[in-house]
């Protein structure tokens, strides 16, 4: 539970993630983001979404990876 509600534009960034099509990781951690929604878990989208946005640099992606 937070002690202190994170703003809008906080949120939106800490629960934002943009899977690699065809990567399996990703496609995990959308799975685990998902049911996290589901559930009302905010630590667990916070995890699943981080993991998308930390995943290693993908071959032949451009940036930092995903």
């Amino acid at each position: 539970m937070w002690a202190v509600q994170p703003s809008a534009g906080l949120d939106a960034w800490l629960y934002q993630a943009e899977p690699v099509d065809g990567c399996d990781g990703c496609a995990r951690a959308m799975l685990r983001l998902a049911e996290a929604e589901g559930a009302g878990d905010q630590t667990g989208r916070y995890e699943a979404s981080r993991d998308v946005r930390a995943h290693p640099r993908h071959p032949g992606e451009p940036g930092q990876g995903h």
